[in-house]
């Protein structure tokens, strides 16, 4: 269920198949690419925060530029008028004063329009309030000059938003044609004139309701509650012209003069497998928006639980989706009923009839967001909030956002059965984040599993210790888990990733870097490879053990390894018939070596299994422990 953002009433990894072209000969030297565009932060974040809330002032400075990503009303440009960068004096300008990196994007309906702002300063809307006047708008108004664009039932008549509208005070907020060439233009042309070339114009527009389907709550009048509108009537047909609608909107704004403008478009329904191909459409499409939201993921506050918990398959999907966008940032947004406490935890009942609490649906999404993370691009933020901020009006900041922090993933997510039970994990540097995503009916508690073994003996952080010293926190060597908890491990042997970028791998010539040309899982966005004979890549470190994180594909070589100067493997044979990558392509691994400094050297071979279609040796990483 997608509900929207706001209220308008009286005031929303895939692999490329084959390597790409091979640049031996080329005479191009092995570059070390940039790392992923997205923010370098463990547990990136944004921020919804709209007219409710109180009026910003310099005091929420530090708070505000913590958060990646802002969703904000206009007006609110004018709130702080003190920036100690320069005498800009304007709210985006502070925000980005105190934290450069910061993105801020300015709220505006999407698909539909209202009846009852057309009064309202553009400084002040969050719609287009075009409906029977112009201000300005070269294609007239909507409801006098474009009633074509109204979409209607198969009886002709309007389709309006149950949520949005106030029809005993004749107030609607009409859905329009979205998949119009013509809406297009019009809402372009409109955001551009009341936000892009406005003063208070930020980084770029946020489109609310491009619901990626149509999940109901539209009716008509007379009432006919849950209508479907004509023109759209399959989850194709309106997935289609929705993606067609962010697409335009965001070449669009992309293309603005002088203030070229980002999209973040409201979706939601990745938990629907037509919603989720409806996400994986627009991220391949020609113009996919900069970021989109997820404004339901892993728990919620709809509906008559203070928690909405989905089934396993639709939290599976979730994070499969959500991992798989590839050129739009990712805002993933988890929310409870129940309201955040100040003492005591605060519980209730969730939708499976058992007792839930607030802390708990909190660590719980967080570890959902950062199983479903893509840490190849880092393009993932997230955002939790309470009951008692259901309208988007406060600030929230929570100390898990800056205590935990596990360090570079080794991997993607994994999963492994218990009595019966899924259970999810992924590995960090420092430790390891498990979730259990089983759900199943009070009072039976066959969704509990009561010892997960754990790889190493770690420290289980919680809301209760996070800020004890980590030393004082008990070491354990398995876990329980409950049905939708997820669980936080400190290693008390952490590993250090060294990327194929970092100056300990040396190389001779002729190595190639494979990254932001090709879309592969590659640790930190990029992998080294090569084909040729007697090509070599030293690795230099100090610790205990070591792992060579390479790549396994149909075009797969075979290398040799040599560790402090000794043939220590004749033969690490790296094809596959299928392409492999990080935890899945540990090439060559060691232990229990003296403290102090080693080397690890990888020599070509040029020779590969028959099966092979060629003689390439990938270097992605290697992993280090004291």
């Amino acid at each position: 269920m997608q509900l929207g953002l706001r209220s308008l009433v009286g005031d929303g990894t895939r692999c490329a198949a084959a390597f790409a072209l091979l640049l031996f000969g080329s005479g191009l030297p092995f570059q070390a690419i940039g790392a992923a565009t997205g923010s370098t932060k463990f547990i990136p974040t944004f921020l919804v925060y709209y007219g409710g809330g109180v009026r910003l002032n310099a005091g929420n400075l530090p708070t505000l530029a913590k958060f990646d990503l802002i969703d904000i009303d206009r007006f609110r440009y004018a709130d702080i008028n003190t920036n100690p960068c320069n005498s800009s004096g304007t709210t985006w300008a502070a925000i980005k004063c105190a934290n450069p990196n910061a993105e801020i994007y300015l709220y505006e309906l999407g698909p539909e329009d209202s009846n009852f702002h057309d009064g309202i300063p553009q400084l002040f809307l969050n719609v287009i309030g075009r409906y029977d006047v112009s201000r300005g708008h070269s294609m007239g108004s909507l409801n006098g000059d474009h009633p074509e664009l109204f979409l209607t039932d198969s009886l002709g008549l309007r389709v309006y938003s149950t949520a949005y509208s106030n029809p005993a005070a004749n107030q609607y907020v009409y859905l329009m044609d979205f998949g119009s060439a013509a809406y297009h233009s019009y809402w372009l042309e409109a955001a551009k004139a009341d936000i892009a070339n406005q003063p208070w114009v930020a980084d770029g527009v946020f489109a609310d309701n491009c619901i990626a389907l149509n999940t109901g709550g539209y009716s008509t009048t007379p009432a006919d509650s849950g209508v479907i509108p004509a023109a759209y009537g399959t989850n194709a047909l309106w997935s289609d012209a929705m993606n067609r609608f962010a697409g335009a909107i965001a070449a669009g704004l992309y293309a603005n003069a002088p203030n070229p403008q980002k999209l973040w478009c409201n979706r939601g329904e990745t938990r629907f497998q037509e919603g989720a191909d409806a996400w994986r459409a627009l991220d391949d499409g020609a113009n996919p928006p900069d970021a989109v939201l997820e404004e339901g993921a892993f728990a919620t506050m709809w509906g008559s639980a203070a928690v909405q918990f989905p089934p396993e398959s639709e939290w599976k999907l979730q994070v499969d989706t959500l991992g798989a966008m590839w050129n739009s940032k990712v805002a993933v947004l988890s929310h409870t009923q129940l309201s955040e406490p100040q003492t005591a935890d605060n519980c209730g009942t969730d939708n499976w009839n058992k007792t839930v609490c607030y802390w708990q649906t909190l660590w719980y999404s967080l570890g959902s967001f950062l199983i479903s993370k893509n840490n190849v691009l880092r393009n993932s933020y997230f955002m939790f909030h309470g009951g008692e901020d259901g309208n988007y009006g406060k600030i929230i900041w929570y100390d898990e956002y800056d205590k935990i922090d596990l360090g570079k993933a080794l991997g993607f997510y994994g999963s492994a059965t218990f009595d019966g039970v899924s259970v999810y994990s992924k590995e960090f540097e420092k430790g390891y984040v498990y979730v259990n995503p089983v759900g199943c009916q009070a009072p039976w508690a066959s969704c509990d599993v009561s010892s997960v073994p754990l790889p190493q003996p770690s420290r289980q952080l919680t809301h209760d210790n996070l800020n004890s010293p980590p030393d004082s926190i008990p070491v354990v060597n398995a876990i329980s888990l409950n049905s939708h908890n997820a669980a936080f491990l400190l290693k008390t042997t952490p590993t250090t990733r060294f990327d194929q970028t970092d100056p300990s791998v040396t190389y001779t010539a002729g190595w190639v870097t494979d990254g932001t040309a090709a879309k592969r899982p590659w640790s930190e966005g990029s992998g080294a490879y090569i084909n040729t004979a007697a090509a070599q890549a030293t690795f230099t470190f100090t610790g205990t053990s070591v792992k060579w994180i390479g790549a396994r594909g149909p075009w797969g070589g075979i290398a040799r390894v040599f560790l402090d100067g000794v043939l220590v493997a004749g033969s690490v044979d790296t094809y596959a018939s299928a392409e492999q990558f990080q935890q899945n392509a540990i090439l060559f691994s060691a232990q229990g070596l003296t403290a102090g400094s080693h080397s690890l050297m990888i020599d070509v071979t040029g020779t590969k299994d028959a099966a092979s279609t060629d003689t390439i040796v990938a270097v992605d990483a290697f992993d280090v422990t004291p």
